[in-house]
């Protein structure tokens, strides 16, 4: 999270921006998310990054041994109880206008949201 703040803190200054040449709209999209990811939680943010680090591993581990109900099981348990977090549901809700260039820059939202996407109709051993 400190590598995103210091991201946006750097691109967050319009003279930087103009400087660089960036489109207008697209310096207007990053400075509405900054503000609108300052209004995160960031204690819950650590603590979900940490739980779906943790998730994420032992899923591998279930796979790895053959063990793929229970990684399948384990992984929609994760998804039910995590899903609707405020913390969670701030950051999509923040993310939701980012240029697709700048997503990469979220390591920390994207290892949770692969732990958190719909492994209903697939199984998540095939997926990670």
């Amino acid at each position: 999270m400190r590598k995103l703040a210091m991201v946006f803190f750097l691109l967050s200054s319009p003279a930087v921006l103009a400087q660089q040449g960036m489109d207008p709209e697209i310096m207007q999209q990053l400075q509405e998310m900054t503000a609108c990811i300052s209004t995160v939680d960031q204690d819950e943010m650590k603590a979900l990054e940490k739980e779906s680090k943790n998730i994420e591993a032992e899923v591998k581990g279930l796979c790895e041994s053959g063990n793929r109900d229970k990684a399948q099981e384990l992984v929609m348990e994760f998804r039910k109880n995590m899903v609707n977090l405020p913390a969670l549901t701030t950051m999509r809700k923040c993310t939701e206008v980012m240029p697709g260039a700048l997503k990469g820059m979220l390591p920390e939202i994207m290892s949770a949201e692969k732990m958190l996407k719909d492994y209903s109709d697939k199984h998540v051993c095939d997926e990670i």
